[in-house]
């Protein structure tokens, strides 16, 4: 296995992960994935368990997340851009004030 192909599942379940269930868990998720399969790397008999593993979180996030991010009342996508939001709401809101 060649480390590309463990940072790019990393990268691609994290962002799932983060998409359904919030950042900080992709984060996470992100983390824990990639030291898997790096060391699914060098321990023998190792690495069909773990992409095993990968491809059932990411089936179980593709068919469940909305659903789980539905009960948790987690907002999904928008909750990566409620800072930008909120920096733009305090700019605006710095602007107007100016104004006056």
């Amino acid at each position: 296995m060649c480390y590309g192909e463990g940072v790019i599942a990393a990268i691609v379940l994290g962002a799932l992960t983060a998409w359904y269930l919030g950042v900080r868990l992709g984060v996470i998720v992100a983390a824990i994935t990639f030291g898997a399969l790096l060391l699914a790397a060098f321990v023998p008999g190792m690495t069909m368990t773990v992409y095993a593993l990968v491809i059932a979180w990411a089936a179980a996030l593709y068919f469940l997340g909305p659903k789980i991010s539905k009960a948790t009342n987690k907002p999904g996508a928008s909750s990566m851009f409620s800072p930008l939001n909120q920096a733009t709401a305090w700019a605006k809101k710095l602007w107007d004030r100016a104004a006056k």
